[in-house]
């Protein structure tokens, strides 16, 4: 069981940054998949878009108003929701990311 508006959240902000932050001229790839392990649930959401260098933003990514890119509607608060929605509820977050190769968000939530 988790938040139904939380859940919203997250996947309004992770679908949103892959389309904002594909690949220009190109039709974005977007990855939603879930999985159980003896540990608790993920949800892996992954694309195929700009991707970030994490070595540089790393300490950032889930800070309130930080942008990575230069795109005019980026706002800098989706993924400090984002983060703020799974650990509020005892899940947790980690990163995958390269530059022009995109970028993979896994959601882990505890049984």
């Amino acid at each position: 069981m988790f938040n139904k508006a939380y859940l919203e959240s997250i996947f309004l902000n992770l679908i949103t940054n892959s389309i904002k932050y594909a690949k220009p001229d190109s039709v974005p790839v977007i990855s939603i998949t879930s999985k159980k392990n003896t540990r608790g649930t993920q949800l892996i959401f992954a694309d195929e878009g700009l991707g970030f260098d994490l070595k540089k933003v790393k300490g950032k990514i889930f800070g309130f108003n930080q942008k990575f890119h230069e795109n005019a509607d980026s706002k800098g608060i989706g993924l400090y929701l984002v983060y703020n929605h799974i650990t509020s509820l005892g899940g947790s977050i980690s990163i995958k990311s390269k530059v022009n190769e995109g970028t993979k968000f896994i959601l882990s939530f505890k049984k």
